[in-house]
């Protein structure tokens, strides 16, 4: 196995260990949500890129399939807004907002440079593309919020809805 395929092998497993850790049992359907939403976003943004050629992998799972990164498009950074919206600061003010945002897009940022420094994962357009890509992910980031906030309000009315009985329909 070249070393390649050994750094997207090790991204899957520690994909699937964080995920484990970081979503609670009793928050497992909120987390599948933000997940697939954010595979969902990813695969979307990627597609267009690709099609664009702004964005290509050179190592892939599926050489066939797809010219994205099936690892990164569907483990590591759904895995990623998992975390993100674990710790997002619910009740802290816009710095820590703005903080936040900026910190799980500097990691994304600094996956892509060093999977391109390193590896033959990525082209080395990647490094000249960083201003699109900081500028994509936080958009994705915040449509994930938005999408997360609406999806916690419907959850909870229904919720409430169906903790009142038929007697409310009588």
């Amino acid at each position: 196995m070249s070393f390649d395929y050994f750094i997207i092998v090790m991204i899957w497993v520690i994909s699937i260990i964080t995920l484990f850790l970081a979503i609670p049992k009793a928050r497992i359907r909120e987390f599948v949500a933000v997940f697939l939403f954010f595979q969902a976003l990813t695969w979307m943004f990627s597609i267009t890129l690709t099609a664009f050629g702004l964005l290509s992998t050179e190592v892939r799972l599926f050489e066939h399939a797809t010219k994205i990164s099936f690892t990164s498009e569907f483990a590591f950074y759904p895995t990623l807004a998992v975390v993100f919206h674990r710790f997002y600061p619910e009740k802290a003010g816009k710095r820590k907002v703005i903080l936040h945002y900026l910190l799980f897009v500097g990691i994304i940022l600094l996956y892509m440079y060093l999977l391109d420094k390193f590896t033959g994962i990525m082209n080395g357009e990647i490094t000249e593309q960083l201003i699109r890509t900081f500028f994509n992910f936080i958009f994705e980031f915040w449509l994930l919020r938005q999408y997360m906030v609406w999806f916690m309000r419907s959850m909870s009315s229904q919720a409430h809805h169906v903790s009142e009985g038929p007697q409310q329909w009588k």
